[in-house]
């Protein structure tokens, strides 16, 4: 049997392994993401009026879902949209309560089982919601997908703001500015240029199709990477036309402690 002082040593070595290899692991999917953008490029083109993705995962958060989320979704200013609600296999009324909306553009899929999380709070935080999130972009058809997490709200034109502007500039990714709840009441804006981590926001994001092919990662943890912020830094680095628009296009509330759910 190891005694603590062995399982320490090989936890470490087995932390500095995953470093290690981390820079080998970006760099061979930056190639391969690269290459096929490339091909999805020569593939997809911008049609008039196409149809946009709206992908919302969740896990038991009916009220703020219906309440907030959703009705921002079905007020925007443009309406040639799909609402893909994925949920983290909720086991409350988060179907029915979605079904009085009595609104054809929304579907909700249950996943049988839950995501495999860490049991770690902080690094499940990093990687909630992966699963329903990456179902949603599967069963996804529009041209443009608009993640939306489910305690926040679109502003009325974030989809046609956001899409004029991206097909305006043939990019493949654009991002606006949120008002970031930081404390109880108390806002911030959050959104800037260059792309980096700390200035985009996960609802504030519209991307092509031809991005599709990329998933949110679940073992982001061991890199102690935030999920979204991997996938965006991917799309960067596989050569995406990545545009920024000083707007704001929705509000980002002072999350939950997801860390305990």
């Amino acid at each position: 049997m190891m005694s603590w002082d062995d399982v320490k040593f090989y936890s470490e070595m087995y932390a500095r392994r995953i470093r290690y290899m981390y820079p080998i692991k970006n760099h061979l999917e930056s190639r391969r993401n690269k290459k096929i953008l490339e091909e999805n490029r020569l593939k997809c083109k911008n049609t008039e009026n196409p149809l946009v993705s709206v992908l919302i995962a969740t896990y038991n958060r009916p009220e703020l879902l219906t309440e907030r989320a959703v009705p921002s979704v079905l007020r925007q200013t443009y309406q040639n949209f799909e609402l893909i609600i994925v949920g983290d296999h909720c086991t409350n009324d988060t179907e029915e309560r979605l079904k009085k909306f009595k609104d054809e553009r929304i579907k909700f899929f249950n996943l049988p089982e839950r995501g495999k999380y860490p049991e770690d709070p902080h690094k499940r935080w990093l990687v909630a919601g992966t699963a329903p999130a990456n179902k949603a972009i599967e069963l996804s058809s529009g041209e443009w997908l608009a993640p939306l997490d489910d305690d926040d709200e679109f502003s009325d034109d974030h989809i046609e703001t956001l899409l004029k502007f991206a097909t305006d500039n043939d990019y493949d990714m654009v991002y606006g500015k949120v008002r970031m709840e930081t404390e109880p009441d108390k806002w911030d804006e959050l959104g800037s240029y260059p792309l980096e981590g700390s200035c985009i926001s996960h609802m504030a994001v519209l991307y092509s199709s031809r991005l599709k092919f990329m998933k949110y990662d679940i073992n982001c943890w061991k890199y102690i990477e935030p999920v979204d912020l991997k996938m965006w830094r991917q799309m960067k680095e596989a050569g995406a036309r990545i545009g920024f628009i000083n707007r704001i296009v929705g509000n980002h509330y002072l999350e939950k402690n997801q860390e305990k759910e």
